[in-house]
């Protein structure tokens, strides 16, 4: 699959002194894309893994590493004890519609034309929660709704990930 992280300002580590660990940018999102099996194919929509650092009463929690291979937040969701340190997310698997024949999310109304890029980010642990729905209603215009933990930079940057996953597939 695909990885792609979101950075804050900073250094990158692979290219900073150690001596100044403060300078090192901060990781605050990364997603993972995985193309789903139906049969023999690889049809169907894609699965979305979105990692983030766990917010704790109030406060996100910094990730922030010279070593991002062993303790980024990529890494850190392969830990037994990850609950503590980031919060796991995914995209809402839509329903076969036999009438329309095609996948469908409801988007209350959100999103009025069908696109590979539409999606809904849920909870991994509780899909009956949603925290971020983003879908076309034109050519060239989508919207975009999200909410607490997601901070405006992560849900935009969150977003431009399925561009740039769908020019990765084509």
């Amino acid at each position: 699959g695909l990885e792609w992280t979101a950075y804050g300002p900073g250094l990158n580590p692979l290219k900073a002194d150690a001596s100044m660990p403060q300078l090192i940018r901060e990781e605050l999102l990364a997603v993972q894309y995985v193309a789903s099996k139906w049969g023999a194919s690889t049809r169907g929509p894609q699965q979305m893994t979105v990692i983030m650092p766990h917010v704790q009463e109030g406060e996100r929690l910094a990730c922030r590493t010279m070593t991002p291979q062993t303790d980024g937040l990529l890494a850190l969701q392969r830990s037994p004890d990850s609950g503590r340190y980031i919060d796991r997310y995914r995209n809402k698997q839509p329903k076969w519609n036999e009438q329309k024949g095609a996948y469908v999310l409801n988007f209350n109304k959100r999103v009025t034309e069908a696109s590979v890029k539409n999606f809904q980010l849920v909870d991994a642990d509780n899909p009956e929660i949603m925290y971020l729905q983003f879908g076309r209603v034109g050519k060239d215009s989508f919207n975009l709704d999200f909410r607490h933990p997601l901070s405006p930079f992560q849900a935009f940057t969150l977003c431009l990930s399925c561009f740039d996953y769908k020019l990765g597939c084509a």
